[in-house]
C-alpha cells in the first residue's frame, strides 16, 4: 500500500535540497562547458509530488519499488546545437560526476520505433567538485536542439506507443522523426563546412573565435555586431597583417592565456561598461595593439568610441 502521506512528507523535506543541487550542478556544468568552448542551453527540474507518486504507482505494479528508487527526483537537462557536441558533453560529465548508469537511447531504438533520442546518464556527485551526498543519484539528459524538438512532439503525437495507430499514421510520424534526424546531420556538415571555409575572413575569425569568448567571457554574444565591427577592424590592416591575424590568432590567445582569463575574472562585473568584453572580436583587438598598435589607434576614433579604445587598452597593459 502506497503511504502518500509519507511520501509528501519526503518531498517536502527533500525538494529545497533538491533544487538547490540542481542550480549548483547547472551552474557548475555551465562555467566547466564554457571551458570546453560550448555554450549550451542548461535547465533543471524538480519532479511534481503527482508525477512522483504515479510513477512509484506504475513501476509498484510489476516490482517491489518505493521513494528511495526515483532516480529522476531532480533532472537536468543539456541541449546543445550539434551532435558533435554531445561526445564533449560526454566527456565531461564522465571526468566530473560518478556515472552510475548510461543509456544513449539512439544506439538501441529500432528504425521503426517513436521513442525520442537522447542521451541519459544517472549520475552522483563528486564530493570534492560538488557538496552533496555522493550516494544520492540523479538523472542529467543530454540532446540535440532536434532531438528536443522530437521528443517534445513525439510525447504528445504519440507517447510510449500505448496507442495503436493505422500503419499510414505510423508512416506519417516516421517521416517526421526521419526528418528531425537529417536536420541533425545536415546541420553538423554545414557546421563543419563553414567552419573549414578558408576565404570568408570574418566568417572563419568569427567562428574560430566564438568558443574562446564562451570560455573566457562565459557568456553569448551578438553576432549582428561582431560582423560589423570585424568589417570595420579588418579595414585597419593590410593584407599581409589581415594574413597574420587570421594564421595566429589561437597561438596568441593560447600564450596568454593566464592574462586573459585574469582580465575577464577581474571585470566580469564591468560587462555592462565595456561591452566589447563580452564581443569576440576582443582578441583581435588585443592581437592589434600587441602587433600592430598603429593599425589599430591610428583608425580608432574614426568609427569607435575613443574612451572605449582606452579602456581596452588599460585592461591590455
Amino acid at each position: 500500500m502506497l503511504d502518500i502521506v509519507q511520501i509528501s512528507e519526503h518531498w517536502n523535506e527533500d525538494e529545497p535540497k533538491l533544487n538547490k543541487l540542481g542550480a549548483e550542478v547547472s551552474s557548475f556544468l555551465r562555467k566547466g562547458l564554457f571551458t570546453k568552448e560550448l555554450h549550451p542551453e542548461i535547465s533543471y527540474r524538480t519532479k511534481e509530488i503527482q508525477s512522483l507518486i504515479k510513477k512509484i504507482q506504475k513501476k509498484q505494479k510489476t516490482k517491489e519499488y518505493g521513494y528511495n528508487d526515483l532516480r529522476d527526483k531532480l533532472g537536468i537537462r543539456i541541449i546543445c546545437p550539434f551532435i558533435s557536441d554531445l561526445d564533449i558533453v560526454d566527456s565531461f560529465l564522465k571526468e566530473n560526476f560518478i556515472i552510475r548508469k548510461e543509456e544513449k537511447k539512439k544506439e538501441k531504438i529500432d528504425f521503426n520505433k517513436l521513442d525520442y533520442q537522447s542521451n541519459h546518464y544517472d549520475v552522483s556527485v563528486k564530493e570534492e567538485i560538488i557538496a552533496f551526498d555522493k550516494d544520492f543519484i540523479f538523472e542529467i539528459q543530454v540532446r540535440t536542439m532536434n532531438q528536443h524538438a522530437w521528443a517534445n512532439s513525439a510525447h504528445i503525437l504519440y507517447y510510449k506507443q500505448d496507442i495503436e495507430l493505422p500503419d499510414e499514421m505510423k508512416h506519417r510520424i516516421y517521416r517526421l522523426l526521419s526528418l528531425y534526424e537529417l536536420a541533425d546531420e545536415e546541420f553538423t556538415k554545414v557546421n563543419d563546412y563553414l567552419k573549414g571555409k578558408k576565404d570568408d575572413l570574418i566568417y572563419n575569425l568569427l567562428r574560430r573565435l566564438e568558443g574562446k569568448l564562451y570560455k573566457y567571457a562565459e557568456t553569448d554574444f551578438d553576432r549582428e555586431i561582431s560582423i560589423n565591427n570585424l568589417t570595420i577592424l579588418l579595414s585597419f590592416f593590410t593584407e599581409n597583417e589581415k594574413n597574420e591575424i587570421n594564421e595566429n590568432i589561437e597561438l596568441f590567445i593560447i600564450n596568454n592565456d593566464a592574462k586573459i582569463q585574469h582580465i575577464f575574472n577581474d571585470n566580469r562585473s564591468r560587462y555592462a561598461e565595456i561591452p566589447l568584453l563580452t564581443q569576440p572580436e576582443i582578441f583581435i583587438i588585443w592581437y592589434g595593439l600587441e602587433k600592430y598598435p598603429f593599425s589599430i589607434t591610428d583608425n580608432w576614433d574614426s568609427f569607435f568610441d575613443e574612451d572605449e579604445l582606452e579602456i581596452v587598452q588599460n585592461l591590455w597593459c
